[in-house]
């Protein structure tokens, strides 16, 4: 999915909260600021958005020597998602639900409202809400039982992460999937609270499934920029899980694998390219 018009103003956005989340010195900031939107003045309409995304994070990296200025704010989301994941596990949700792999579906999804770059204002709260929201929400695309059946025809299933917190929520999901299957995906280095092997080995999805990283540390899955080993596997895997809007964008455009994207819609470009409604709870199979 290329960048669109609409992107500009959310990267620019995007430029401000940096440089306030990387450092409290007002010359850092605005210098971030300005080389940041120095690269949004060059940029290609042939990229997708985390390129460019990515770009304007290295020079608050560069500036200020923080690799991770998001480390604090994911461990408190991890703690809020694993509160819920503990609530949820406690009155077997999924034990009582109708269709358990529905149902861990809808719990994923619901997880991909912890977003710290498309401007919400996000709460503990809202991550509540979404969870509970998820249980009675129409599902846009292909839906669950297409899923399903891919699940049970794959000898190789990739499941691509996305943000801290959100992979906990995952674990529902993994834990209804063939986990001798599956290899799951973090990114290489920390970007906003995009998920790490940090956050896979704190919050236990280590003891589940295979995990690697993508030897990246970009936003989405920018498969020019990943490691050959990453590369590798990719390959193999005749079943791609994406979560999140970032691997949507990056991927989207990919269409010799079986990506089944799994996302809240929470941008107007993201929602228009999948043509559904802002904040809709989605899987499909693009």
């Amino acid at each position: 999915m290329k960048i669109s018009r609409e992107c500009i103003h959310c990267l620019a956005r995007q430029a401000v909260e940096i440089a306030e989340k990387a450092t409290s010195s007002a010359a850092m900031q605005e210098e971030i600021i300005k080389k940041s939107l120095q690269e949004l003045g060059q940029l290609d309409f042939n990229e997708t958005a985390p390129e460019i995304g990515f770009r304007m994070l290295q020079h608050s990296k560069k500036i200020t020597g923080i690799d991770d200025p998001y480390k604090i704010l994911k461990e408190q989301y991890n703690e809020v998602a694993q509160e819920i994941y503990e609530k949820i596990t406690e009155e077997k949700w999924l034990e009582r639900a109708e269709d358990p792999f529905d149902m861990a579906c809808r719990l994923a999804i619901a997880g991909n409202i912890i977003d710290f770059s498309v401007g919400l204002k996000l709460e503990p709260s809202d991550v509540v809400k979404s969870v509970e929201d998820s249980i009675k929400h129409d599902i846009f695309g292909t839906g669950t039982i297409a899923l399903r059946k891919a699940v049970e025809k794959a000898d190789n299933i990739m499941y691509i992460a996305d943000n801290a917190g959100e992979i906990i929520f995952d674990k529902f999901l993994l834990m209804n999937l063939p986990t001798n299957k599956v290899t799951y995906v973090v990114k290489g280095g920390p970007i906003v609270n995009d998920a790490t092997m940090d956050d896979a080995m704190s919050t236990g999805v280590v003891d589940l499934v295979r995990v690697i990283d993508n030897g990246h540390s970009a936003q989405g899955t920018i498969l020019k920029n990943c490691s050959s080993a990453f590369i590798s596997e990719f390959n193999k895997a005749d079943l791609v899980i994406s979560k999140g809007q970032a691997n949507f964008e990056t991927l989207s455009d990919v269409k010799d694998k079986n990506i089944f994207y799994l996302l809240r819609a929470k941008c107007i470009s993201v929602a228009s390219a999948l043509g559904c409604k802002r904040m809709d709870y989605v899987l499909t199979n693009y």
